[in-house]
């Protein structure tokens, strides 16, 4: 667990080599960049991008939805990006893993993860990267028995599936399940210990337990001290990408970029404790 990323998509700037070396030279030893930037990534600037990513020795994950909620999924829009990831991936080897939001369907006002919307072109993306080394995950997907259910023996079909774990996600629906708003005891450990595919990446960010801000893992509630030692016991050794947006927290502009120096430091410390 000693590769530490930043979720480059929530800064301003459009072009990418300057993120990745301000971030690199914070001491963050991978990036997580958005799927849609495939739609713009021109040779030029993925050269000055390779040239970073060299010079730093940094991996890259990818990460995005799929479909948003009442939409119909756009296979060409998500293979084309696929392919381009591809093209960049067999340039640098340096692309660990592409990650995708499961979509909810919304009925009578209420909100639940639908697999089936995504299952076709998730086996599409699947074939793609089958022999290319890029883990393809899906986020906090599957939680519960019944998404267990429908993608039983998806895993064993594809070995380079697998799972990313949104913290600060964990900790709403953790808190949500308690009318006072408190962790059971045991919940984080519970939580993690009964994902059934394997851990390939984390988001890290916190809140207060009501709504998704992608506040710095250093403040609110997500207790994120258990959720490392659960991590090193089932030996998770994915990368940890912290995942902050400030206008959702409250941020203001001149503490955005001491944030992130303390997010990562503090990540790293609970990473080491033992």
């Amino acid at each position: 667990m000693d590769r530490i990323g930043i979720a480059v998509w929530n800064f301003p700037g459009d072009l990418l080599a300057p993120k990745l070396r301000m971030f690199a030279e914070m001491g963050y030893t991978a990036v997580s960049i958005n799927n849609r930037f495939m739609d713009t990534l021109t040779d030029g600037e993925e050269a000055e991008a390779n040239r970073v990513l060299e010079e730093f020795d940094l991996l890259v994950t990818l990460h995005g939805g799929l479909v948003a909620t009442g939409e119909q999924v756009d296979e060409n829009l998500i293979l084309r990006r696929a392919e381009r990831i591809l093209r960049w991936h067999k340039n640098t080897g340096r692309i660990v893993c592409n990650s995708y939001d499961v979509p909810n369907t919304e009925a009578d006002g209420m909100k639940r993860k639908d697999p089936a919307r995504i299952s076709q072109v998730v086996r599409l993306i699947l074939d793609r990267y089958a022999e290319s080394g890029i883990r393809v995950l899906l986020e906090d997907c599957p939680l519960n028995d019944e998404m267990a259910e429908y993608f039983d023996g998806w895993t064993k079909a594809y070995p380079h599936l697998g799972t990313l774990v949104d913290l600060g996600h964990m900790n709403m629906r953790l808190r949500g399940r308690q009318s006072d708003g408190l962790l059971e005891p045991g919940a984080v450990e519970n939580y993690l210990k009964a994902i059934p595919w394997e851990i390939g990446e984390i988001h890290v960010h916190s809140n207060d337990g009501s709504k998704d801000q992608h506040a710095p893992p250093y403040l609110l509630n997500a207790d994120l001290e258990t959720a490392t030692r659960v991590l090193r016991e089932i030996g998770f050794k994915g990368i940890s990408t912290i995942e902050l947006v400030p206008a959702w927290c409250g941020l203001p502009e001149e503490e955005v970029i001491p944030a992130c120096r303390k997010s990562l430091d503090y990540w790293r410390r609970l990473l080491n404790e033992e």
